[in-house]
């Protein structure tokens, strides 16, 4: 604990404050403020299960991205309130304080409200978890029993709450990635289950960088902008080196009145205070552990405490206009291309399935070359690729209408079998595009395609 304590302490100097004093909203919210490969056989021989990389649970959340954004974007927690003699209090009392203090603000109720109303009647409503490896339920190189994840143990307590209604449950998380693969992903995995309650998690597997901030409002955007009435919380979490992208992502959750839960603000009181140590939460650095689990789970059952009994009160017409975007809504409503949905000409390349949540890529091995080539129509595309830090593994030519305009590397010293994301064309019109890959013959060597996101 005096390690972790140590750590936190030196990055106060730069903590960006969260705020949690009590105060109220303009829209009436309360605010409580891998192993590495040397053949191409043995590239040839990865599988594409949940397992795949015995690393993916440690480095799931420490993608180059986060680590060059550690230093600079760290949240700090209220201080322990000066009118309470915690002395006093049982762990109990400690505890439902601690919880109380992540709710940042219910944000506007009136989605939720409207989806909790319906529950009431006995409908059917789907709650839906998008995000990294946190929410995928990771922990200390095992995957969670699914009834010990956060994500799954929130909706049973929901469908407890609403017994005559049916309360499913869709669990989006894709360790390490970040919300610009989230934002491909939303459609295909997300949008595609019809969903009424969305948790958006990705503030440790994001970054600094503009793209990131880009890629989380289009995401958040395209969730508030769907014929439904989704109802979207947003969730912070926090690494050990006390990584949280919460600051640029809580300015988000206020510019369009989201209900926001931090785990910083929970937690980082008990750990300053010495009731509390990162191993209480964690067996790692990032991942929270079976108790970890249970406590998030308990943030977002206070989240659903504080507007159950306010549900009547809210019920109404949502206003579906929107703010004009705080960074960028460039990337909203973006569309997964896979080889079951685009036609492609290839020469070397094969379909495969290259990792449990994109079956259907394109695999390359050898020494002769390859090609993939199709036309999109778009302003925006990414491709999406299997990364591990391995010399087995190439580097593609990307050529748009002809003319090559960058090299992909999915050799990368940060890689472990992840995905990885690389826009190809970023344009601000739509417009017909020919794309070739290309990996160049004579050196052996494998590529994998996972597939492509795209914005019309």
């Amino acid at each position: 604990m005096k390690r972790l304590l140590s750590v936190l302490l030196a990055a106060c100097v730069i903590m960006t404050a969260a705020g949690c004093s009590k105060t109220e909203t303009s829209d009436g919210a309360t605010d409580t403020s891998a192993v590495q490969s040397d053949s191409v056989a043995d590239a040839a021989g990865d599988t594409s299960s949940a397992t795949e990389s015995t690393t993916a649970a440690t480095e799931s959340t420490t993608s180059a991205a986060e680590s060059t954004t550690a230093a600079t974007e760290v949240t700090s927690a209220p201080e322990q309130q000066p009118d309470i003699d915690y002395s006093a209090l049982t762990e109990e009392e400690i505890y439902d304080l601690m919880v109380e203090r992540s709710l940042i603000t219910t944000g506007d109720m009136t989605r939720m409200a409207n989806v909790l109303d319906r529950a009431a009647k006995g409908e059917t409503i789907t709650a839906a978890y998008i995000g990294g490896s946190i929410t995928e339920g990771y922990h200390d190189n095992l995957t969670l029993a699914e009834d010990q994840k956060w994500a799954k143990m929130s909706t049973t307590w929901l469908s407890e709450q609403f017994p005559t209604a049916t309360v499913n449950y869709v669990n989006a998380g894709l360790s390490g990635t970040p919300s610009i693969l989230g934002n491909m992903r939303l459609e295909r995995d997300v949008l595609a289950s019809d969903p009424d309650i969305v948790f958006v998690e990705f503030a440790v597997n994001d970054g600094n960088a503009n793209e990131f901030k880009y890629a989380y409002e289009s995401l958040v955007r395209t969730l508030l902008t769907q014929d439904k009435d989704i109802a979207v919380v947003l969730l912070f979490t926090i690494v050990e080196s006390g990584h949280t992208c919460q600051p640029h992502m809580t300015e988000i959750g206020k510019h369009y009145g989201l209900p926001m839960i931090s785990l910083p603000d929970s937690m980082w009181v008990e750990i300053q205070e010495g009731r509390m140590t990162w191993d209480d939460y964690s067996g790692d650095q990032s991942h929270p552990h079976v108790e970890g689990s249970k406590l998030v789970r308990d943030l977002i059952i206070n989240y659903y405490e504080n507007v159950i009994p306010a549900v009547a009160d809210n019920v109404g017409e949502v206003d579906k206009t929107l703010p004009d975007p705080l960074f960028s809504d460039d990337y909203m409503n973006m569309h997964f291309l896979e080889s079951t949905n685009l036609e492609v000409t290839t020469d070397g390349f094969v379909e495969y399935e290259t990792y449990h949540w994109f079956k259907n890529g394109w695999f390359y091995k050898g020494d002769k070359g390859a090609s993939l080539k199709f036309t999109v129509d778009c302003s925006k595309l990414a491709m999406v690729f299997k990364a591990n830090n391995s010399k087995v593994y190439g580097d593609a030519q990307i050529f748009i209408d002809g003319v090559q305009t960058t090299t992909v590397s999915s050799n990368m010293e940060s890689g472990w079998n992840n995905p990885e994301t690389q826009y190809i064309i970023n344009e601000s019109e739509p417009a017909t595009h020919e794309v070739e890959i290309v990996v160049e013959g004579g050196t052996p060597c494998c590529f994998y395609i996972m597939g492509f996101g795209y914005c019309e």
